[in-house]
């Protein structure tokens, strides 16, 4: 499947979708010479996503501290302490990571605002990079009005690619519970895992992308750069979400009482207490 600008969070079923999880009712494109027939069409599905806003800032105070492992100094071990600044962990079970100790080392840390009855909460995503990163890298942003969302998901069959533009049918105030957490924590992954021994693959996509699209300086501070970061980093959170929709799609609706909609799996009766509707 291939999804033209922001995936949303999706996880598109359908006729062209995720087979597996297609619960559309009877339509043309349950017969294959129909469907064999068209030249070309497209059609539009509600889908349930994710919506949030990220900003980010340059911050010269960030909480990532970070130390030579002992014994080896090619590895560098890093965390910060969110109790420090009145924040609740999101990195669970974490006490610090380790990554290679280079003059592009690029770590990544991240809070969110104590839970109180009726407040929204706040995500806080920390970078700090080390050396050649060091200003261009120290960044803080702010994950906030994160909810479950219907958005219109368009598939055209001539490019073959799916997309979703404009804003939200819908939006929902309940959220599953560890969404955002474990969102964050795949954004932590991605960063980690991006790290070699030249450079940080994700701090270097954003420069590339800046210096040929906006003329940027490589290593510079420009707002520019900050927006290129706040549409990454959501782009992973919602890539993240859609990862987690496949997961609980394929494994709530092969156990649980359910009943097919239009379109989509709605869990009538669980175990477990999930407010997942998949798609309307």
């Amino acid at each position: 499947m291939h999804f033209l600008g922001p995936i949303r969070g999706v996880l598109p079923l359908g006729p062209n979708g995720v087979a597996s999880l297609n619960t559309l009712e009877s339509s043309p494109f349950d017969d294959t010479n129909t469907a064999a027939a068209m030249i070309s069409y497209n059609y539009t599905l509600n889908h349930q996503g994710f919506a949030s806003n990220i900003t980010c800032i340059y911050n010269d105070q960030s909480p990532i501290l970070f130390w030579t492992v002992r014994g080896d100094a090619n590895m560098v071990a890093y965390n910060a302490s969110c109790s420090d600044l009145g924040l609740a962990n999101v990195l669970t079970n974490v006490v610090d990571y380790v990554t290679l100790n280079t003059n592009n080392t690029l770590t990544f840390w991240a809070c969110k605002s104590v839970p109180t009855d009726g407040e929204e909460l706040i995500y806080h995503v920390y970078l700090r990079g080390r050396e050649n990163y060091a200003s261009f890298t120290d960044i803080t942003c702010l994950v906030s009005s994160t909810q479950l969302a219907i958005f219109p998901v368009e598939y055209q069959s001539a490019p073959s690619i799916f997309s979703s533009s404009g804003e939200p049918n819908a939006t929902f105030a309940n959220m599953i519970p560890g969404l955002v957490e474990r969102a964050l924590g795949g954004l932590g992954a991605v960063i980690r895992e991006s790290q070699n021994l030249q450079s940080n693959l994700v701090a270097e996509s954003v420069i590339t992308f800046g210096v040929k699209k906006f003329q940027l300086q490589p290593y510079e501070r420009n707002g520019k750069y900050l927006q290129l970061y706040e549409a990454m980093i959501k782009g992973i959170i919602e890539y993240e979400v859609c990862l987690m929709n496949q997961f609980l799609s394929s494994f709530l609706c092969s156990w649980a009482l359910y009943r097919p909609l239009t379109f989509g799996c709605y869990i009538r009766r669980s175990p477990i207490a999930l407010p997942l509707v998949l798609a309307h």
